[in-house]
């Protein structure tokens, strides 16, 4: 329960404190006095988004103190909070920065945003027009559905089933995917090993086959150069040896005379013997040299290979070389996915199993708590003057070949169970139920909202202590404000209701009345003020909210 409320430098309201009793509090005030800001204020206060335009001009920041009993909440949730709750109260300040940046503190410690939405999320709720149109979402109908029959527990059990299944089957799609990948990746490397093998290449292959050719190619200019060479050498008329031979007689003759010149007759034997053999080369090279068009070919297509394999596997033999040990490597590590594969299956059939058996017993849950749903809130809305209407919940399927089988037909899965739900309402007899979002006025929408929420308090026994109405009440005026009005005081009973109205019949049943008002202060700005009402002032209240329009 809101005990109290302190607000600093939001929109126009410089400063204010609230002390907040338990049962119904109105909030009343001409449009635009400054009601929204107090709501602004009790937004912030249970974690709402905080925005900078909030600060008050002017001003270097906004904050917002409020303080919570929380001793009659159940045992579990002070147990999980224990850190946060000191002697049964929760004293927090939310701050916000001109830079936009917030700061909360939970009885003088430093926390989280996210803390405090946890700490706030059963303390507090605001219903105003964004509970309006959260009604006129029809996603949101099942939510109403699982926060009446409690179910929001199993619901969140069943997120984390179908989050976890959807994972497993999404890890086994990618393993499969994998599987399939290196399978691929396998009978490549196997194609690669064995065309790299079969060509058995080696370092300078290249260069002697290139070699090889150049001979070939010249084959024919080859044979008639030695055989050039050998007719010069073995010329009949003048032969070179011949010549070499009558010159070493004649310089032996010399020799004789002049021993000086042994040592040149030894050169010129020399040269003689080196002659001799350089033709006996010449000549037997002439014959080794063969025009082989046919060897040329087997080398060009020997080359082609080379090159092919170089271009493939490396630019170079040693690289093609290299790279079979990589592949060999490749080959020899074969990760192990049909084992992976087969736990990911098991576990994911596993988790179907799982995620059925919940999905089942949580529709059967749903359906037996939509028909006291629909119950209860036709009785709630006949007390709100909607005399012969009619309200159902639908539930909506979608067929899926893969889904859930449920009641003969195999149904889509979705993170919140097998159904989608719709609310269908008829206010006159005779007339079809037509879906709500559809054929409900602002007024019915505003009544059905309430219907919904004091059916779900008064079924739970144990809901949020605080609840804010943030002018629910739209649209209707007359009998039937009279009867929201009772409605909230006796949805206020036992507990807290704050409500934000322009309707004297609703204002009239509240326990404690607070109103806004707007004024032109010393520095001839405007400046917000909300504060309680003594008795004398409520009915001077009381009576200017009757002498305003219907409306207003």
């Amino acid at each position: 329960m809101l005990t109290s409320l302190r607000i600093e430098n939001i929109a126009l309201l410089e400063k204010a404190e609230l002390r907040v009793g338990p049962g119904l509090s109105a909030l009343t005030g001409e449009t635009g006095a400054g009601k929204s800001v107090v709501v602004a204020a009790l937004s912030l206060a249970l974690g709402g988004r905080a925005d900078r335009d909030v600060i008050r001009h002017g001003a270097s920041g906004a904050a917002v103190s409020a303080t919570f009993d929380v001793s009659r909440l159940p045992a579990a949730y002070k147990k999980e909070f224990a850190d946060l709750i000191a002697d049964n109260r929760i004293v927090l300040r939310r701050t916000i920065a001109k830079e936009g940046v917030s700061r909360v503190t939970i009885n003088g410690n430093r926390a989280s945003l996210v803390q405090l939405r946890s700490l706030m999320a059963p303390i507090g709720e605001i219903l105003g027009q964004h509970a309006g149109q959260a009604l006129m979402d029809e996603d949101n109908h099942l939510t109403f559905l699982d926060r009446f029959a409690g179910l929001t527990d199993q619901v969140d059990v069943l997120r984390i089933v179908f989050e976890n299944w959807r994972g497993v089957a999404d890890e086994l799609k990618r393993m499969q995917s994998m599987r399939e990948r290196l399978i691929q990746e396998r009978e490549l490397l196997l194609f690669q090993k064995d065309e790299i093998e079969k060509a058995a290449l080696r370092v300078g292959e290249e260069e002697e086959l290139l070699a090889e050719r150049k001979v070939l190619d010249s084959a024919r200019e080859l044979i008639v150069s030695a055989s050039t060479i050998g007719e010069i050498l073995d010329n009949e008329t003048g032969s070179l040896p011949d010549m070499l031979s009558a010159a070493s007689k004649e310089l032996e003759s010399m020799a004789i005379v002049d021993p000086a010149l042994n040592e040149r007759t030894e050169d010129l034997r020399d040269v003689q013997i080196r002659l001799e053999d350089l033709r006996r080369f010449i000549e037997q090279y002439g014959r080794s040299v063969r025009d082989d068009p046919v060897r040329i070919d087997q080398i060009n297509t020997r080359l082609d290979e080379i090159y092919n394999l170089k271009k493939k596997y490396g630019g170079s033999e040693e690289g093609v070389l290299v790279s079979l040990q990589a592949i060999e490597a490749k080959l020899a590590c074969r990760p192990d996915t049909d084992s992976t594969i087969a736990r990911l299956e098991q576990e994911h059939q596993r988790l179907c199993n799982e995620y059925s058996t919940q999905a089942l017993a949580l529709s059967a849950r749903r359906k037996k708590a939509a028909a006291e749903l629909e119950r209860l809130v036709i009785a709630e809305l006949k007390d709100l003057a909607i005399d012969h209407c009619r309200f159902k919940l639908e539930f909506v399927y979608e067929d899926d070949p893969d889904g859930v089988v449920s009641g003969g037909r195999a149904v889509r899965a979705s993170v919140r169970g097998l159904e989608k739900a719709r609310f269908v309402f008829s206010a006159n007899p005779g007339e079809p139920l037509r879906p709500l979002v559809k054929t409900a006025s602002g007024g019915e929408i505003s009544r059905v909202l309430l219907a919904l929420k004091s059916t779900e308090r008064c079924h739970n026994k144990v809901a949020h202590s605080l609840l804010v109405f943030d002018e629910v009440d739209a649209g209707i005026g007359g009998r039937t404000a009279v009867e929201v009005g009772r409605k909230l005081k006796e949805l206020s009973d036992g507990g807290q209701l704050i409500v934000v109205t322009h309707l004297h019949q609703i204002a009239r049943q509240a326990d404690h009345h607070f109103a806004a008002e707007k004024a032109r202060g010393a520095d001839s700005r405007n400046v917000i003020t909300v504060r309680a009402l003594s008795r004398e002032e409520i009915k001077t209240e009381l009576d200017r909210m009757v002498a305003l329009p219907e409306g207003a």
